[in-house]
């Protein structure tokens, strides 16, 4: 469908204030919205600046000072129509005498959905799907999530050439470089939370910290397997520390969505929880690291994942390479067309 010059700029505002916040760690999404008078003239403007906080709707219509009888609203996402921490912003709308709402994104939060319906039943005129591929790229692990009912699912390794994670002996500091690492600490301080395995703790006794960010802003840390790691382990220290978990690892992510509204993880782990990811088709995303070294014989990143020939090799056409320091990193997602 075709929309006019007029809604897609003014769209391309909203999507702009959308963008003035990282809410990339939030549990909720980057949601940016304009007010436009009967006149034609931008009367109010806003975003959601993150939990807790009004959404970009009322935002705006508080900025527009009781002028938005008879206006127009764009907004990048389908408002929405349950209360949440705040109102429903359909209410907001429809008590402020907008008469007609424009959006990009239809909302995929049921619990949150039927924002369109209601206010075409309060005779609020509608329109739908304007810049909608600009809309859903602010916020494509939330989308994800919401979608599959499970976080986006970030898997980092590093290896050496012939992607050995360590030597015979067990060793694995450093296989890669200064420069790769720093690049993992920006990887780590953009998720919600981040999954280990024990076998990884009890070998390295990791802190598993994004070390920019303090230590309340940390995302959740999580040891999952049946092994038992020392009580003294650094991921589990200090003033937010991290929490042992078990059972299957589906279920883990599952319940970091539903219970916590996680949508990035990132799983920095050995063979053993790598492994169970791969099988069970829960890797979205891959940043692999390969220091220019070759080990010859060692511990292996994954083992059996259940190809036995070559025409049954997982096959991503989709990547990047890029120079490290003195490392690779292959990135790519494992999605068709990611």
């Amino acid at each position: 469908m075709t929309h006019s010059d007029f809604d897609n700029e003014m769209m391309a505002r909203a999507i702009a204030l959308a963008k003035s916040v990282d809410l990339v760690r939030d549990k909720n999404p980057r949601v940016g919205a304009v007010v436009v008078s009967a006149a034609g003239e931008v009367i109010g403007e806003g975003w959601h600046a993150g939990s807790g906080s009004d959404h970009a709707e009322v935002v705006a219509l508080h900025q527009a000072d009781g002028l938005a009888t008879g206006s127009t609203v764009y907004t990048t996402l389908e408002p929405c129509a349950s209360t949440g921490v705040k109102g429903p912003c359909t209410h907001a709308l429809i008590s402020a005498g907008v008469t007609r709402v424009v959006y990009g994104q239809s909302d995929p939060n049921q619990a949150m959905a039927g924002g369109a319906a209601a206010l075409a039943t309060s005779g609020v005129e509608v329109t739908s799907g304007v810049l909608l591929e600009e809309c859903v790229s602010l916020n494509p692990t939330w989308t994800f999530a919401q979608i599959n009912n499970r976080p986006w699912v970030i898997w980092k390794t590093a290896t050496s050439l012939d992607g050995f994670v360590a030597s015979v002996d067990g060793t694995s500091k450093w296989i890669t470089s200064e420069e790769s690492r720093e690049v993992v600490q920006e990887i780590r301080a953009s998720v919600g939370a981040i999954l280990t395995g024990t076998g990884t703790v009890l070998i390295d006794d990791p802190l598993m910290t994004a070390r920019h960010l303090s230590d309340y802003q940390q995302p959740l840390r999580l040891v999952l397997g049946q092994r038992k790691i020392p009580s003294e382990s650094r991921i589990l220290a200090g003033p937010n520390p991290g929490a042992v978990t078990h059972g299957d690892l589906a279920q883990v992510l599952n319940s970091l969505f539903t219970e916590h509204g996680i949508h990035r993880v990132l799983i920095e782990a050995g063979p053993g929880l790598s492994r169970s990811a791969w099988n069970q088709g829960l890797v979205d995303e891959v940043f692999w690291f390969q220091a220019p070294i070759i080990i010859g014989q060692g511990h292996g990143v994954l083992g059996d994942i259940g190809v036995n020939s070559l025409d049954q090799a997982r096959k991503f056409s989709n990547y990047e390479v890029t120079r490290v320091g003195l490392d690779l990193l292959v990135h790519f997602s494992t999605h068709q067309g990611g």
